[in-house]
């Protein structure tokens, strides 16, 4: 699935694939011009094309007829290109554009020459680890750049890693792998064969995956540069899958020697199957990859020095034959005999017989002596059988001792107490035993986690075994921030820091209305102050909007004692006004401020207006006076003045006064604003 140019080893392939292939030549979407085919993989054709509009060379990904018949396929396929198409890096292949011509469902992408890391890998096998970081930090800038813009791979692998012939490394097929993956078929198509090896197991578990999965993917390529395998294998898919899921990625250096302990322990963390243990993405691991490189000075490699050219990769592909000695060209040191050492035996420890002196005379003729010497001939051969046995034991010995007697296998420790594993690997032989600390969800504190290098590895006994001790279940109490305003609670949370120096929690803030806690302050915290929980759990603070708004009840006509609990009880505080009224009865409330249906802050004071009844008060006297001095006296006091003749001697005197009964009370006082009469004479 990757868009480089053929190797001659595939020429002869391409040519038959070119001659059978119906798309060769064809014009797709009136733009497209199909040259050759590049490469074939399990849910896609790759060609190069020309692009008749733009005129350049271009790689056409086209897909199988097994996924572009399917409608919603189609639509995801269209959707993701197009978010891919908007990441612009140097490290990423370019997308151009996509489409459909009839049954045909393809995508335009940037034609790089070169190689994939897999043609690399297949070629050279493991490499050293600054060559394996020099490929894998443009391959996290890629990665980290689509995770800031948003963006999952969902499919890193070799495969999809391009080593193109200007020295850029290149990451191919963003958003594909989401299309694919989302859709239905593809389990019945079986493209996960090829990239099971690298998926993270909530992707094999729960068919989820985040930024983090990238970095589990990304762990495995690198564990796969520096050691010339996968982590994983096994008979189907489904074996390699069972085994991600369930067993821990091992350490590089129980593969292969010369494995630093900080890259050991980033490539562990990496692909560690709770994902919450990872780097939250790409950026974070390239950031730990670089400090590794700088502490261990590695230098970097250019990719031209990586790469070899198309016949290199070809003939050195090809099975290493064996040097004499059992040495094969990937051994890295063969320590030269010293000179003059070449008339020596080559078998050590084991003497060869000395002649023994015999005196010539002594009693003894010449012939006597000669005589003497002759042994009987069955002492001779028991002699040369003796001699025989003895180099052929020595050498068995020592080929045995060279081989394995010197070594020791690492005994399994796994989930023993420190002290118990100890001892074991004291008796297994072994002198130098390291240890260090690492939390674990499973593992009882002070129990062993794994060792370094894995149980059953062959080791000289003088060489170390790393022992990791479980801290237990690493976990952070959740401080107290109640009353602290926003900023003072968020700072405080900040402080609880994890052993890489980052922050304990995520910290996210919502606002509720509160009757008792100021507005600003935190209510409370979820999960509650004190509860223990693990890194990165997110911590949401309940800031106090303050009092909450609520609806005026309408207490408008109600007798003011009814009103005043309907009133408080809804929450408000009451004010009263009490006013004369010659229209609402005594105690009833007139009016309201504000008014019933209103919205006002919980505790805000309501002022209610309330009824006197009418005002009663005495009247004027204005017996004997003229009409006009009674009529101003009634009006000024706030009566209503009628008058009637009693007498016809017109004097214009008042006589008398009559009031409405209904108008007087007890006390003999008028109602202000009653009808008063007066009888003239």
């Amino acid at each position: 699935m990757q868009q480089t140019e053929s190797s001659p080893r595939t020429d002869g392939r391409q040519a038959a694939l070119a001659d059978n292939d119906p798309l060769v030549g064809r014009l797709l979407d009136e733009r497209y011009r199909i040259i050759s085919p590049i490469a074939r993989g399990g849910m896609s054709m790759v060609y190069e094309a020309m692009d008749e509009r733009l005129e350049r060379r271009i790689a056409l990904k086209v897909m199988s007829p097994a996924l572009s018949a399917d409608p919603a396929f189609a639509d995801r396929f269209s959707r993701e290109a197009r978010a891919a198409a908007r990441l612009a890096h140097p490290n990423v292949v370019a997308v151009y554009d996509q489409g459909t011509d009839g049954t045909h469902v393809f995508l335009a992408m940037q034609l790089v020459r070169g190689r994939t890391l897999r043609d690399l890998i297949r070629s050279s096998g493991p490499l050293s680890p600054a060559a394996a970081l020099s490929i894998m930090e443009p391959v996290l800038e890629a990665l980290g750049a689509a995770h800031k813009a948003g963006l999952v791979h969902r499919d890193v692998k070799p495969e999809n890693i391009l080593l193109a012939d200007d020295g850029t490394v290149k990451v191919a097929d963003f958003g594909l792998a989401r299309a694919v993956d989302t859709d239905a078929s593809s389990t019945r198509t079986g493209l996960m064969m090829g990239t099971v090896a690298y998926c993270a197991p909530e992707q094999i578990a729960h068919g989820q995956c985040d930024q983090r999965s990238d970095v589990y993917a990304a762990g495995v390529v690198l564990f796969e540069l520096l050691t010339g395998s996968v982590p994983y294998v096994g008979d189907s898919a489904m074996a390699v899958a069972y085994q991600h899921v369930h067993s821990r990625v091992p350490a590089a250096s129980s593969r292969i020697n010369g494995i630093a302990e900080a890259l050991d322990d980033l490539l562990i963390r990496a692909t560690d199957s709770d994902a919450s243990f990872r780097p939250v993405n790409a950026s974070q691991m390239l950031n730990e990859l670089r400090e590794i490189r700088r502490d261990l000075r590695l230098p970097t490699i250019p990719l031209a020095a990586l790469v070899p050219s198309t016949t290199q990769l070809a003939d050195a592909s090809s099975e290493t034959a064996p040097m004499p000695g059992g040495l094969s060209v990937h051994d890295t040191t063969v320590v030269p005999a010293k000179p003059g050492s070449g008339n020596k035996s080559k078998s050590k420890g084991v003497p060869m017989p000395a002649p023994v002196a015999q005196p010539d005379g002594a009693g003894l003729t010449r012939q006597q002596a000669k005589a003497g010497n002759r042994r009987p001939r069955w002492k001779r051969l028991a002699l040369v059988f003796a001699v025989v046995f003895a180099l052929t034991s020595g050498l068995g010995y020592g080929a045995w001792w060279f081989t394995a007697g010197r070594y020791a296998a690492v005994p399994n420790v796994v989930g023993s107490p420190l002290d118990t594993a100890a001892a074991a690997l004291r008796q297994a032989g072994f002198k130098q035993i390291n240890t260090k600390q690492a939390f674990n969800e499973t593992v009882a504190k002070n129990d062993v986690i794994s060792t370094s290098p894995d149980a059953g590895t062959h080791l000289l006994p003088s060489k170390p075994v790393t022992l990791t001790v479980s801290l237990g279940k690493e976990r952070f109490t959740v401080p107290d921030v109640h009353s602290n305003n926003e900023a003072d609670a968020k700072a405080s949370l900040a402080k609880v820091l994890t052993r890489e120096g980052m922050q304990a929690f995520t910290v996210t803030s919502t606002t509720q209305a509160n009757d008792t806690v100021p507005k600003g302050q935190v209510i409370s915290t979820t999960p509650a102050a004190g509860t223990l929980v693990k890194r990165n759990t997110a911590i949401t603070l309940a800031i106090s909007s303050g009092p909450p708004v609520l609806v005026v009840p309408d207490v408008s006509g109600k007798p003011k004692t009814d009103a005043t609990a309907a009133l408080k009880s809804a929450g408000f505080k009451v004010a009263s006004n009490d006013v004369n009224s010659d229209t609402v009865p005594a105690g009833t409330v007139i009016s309201q401020d504000p008014a019933g249906g209103s919205q006002l802050v919980k505790f805000s004071t309501i002022t209610l207006t309330t009824s006197l009844g009418p005002q009663f008060i005495t009247l004027p006297s204005v017996a004997n006076m003229s009409v006009d001095q009674a009529k101003q006296a009634l009006t000024t006091a706030g009566f209503v003045v009628t008058t009637k003749w009693v007498f016809y001697t017109r004097y214009g005197l008042v006589a008398s006064i009559d009031v409405d009964k209904k108008d007087k009370n007890d006390a003999g006082q008028v109602r202000r604003g009653a009808t008063v009469t007066l009888n003239l004479i």
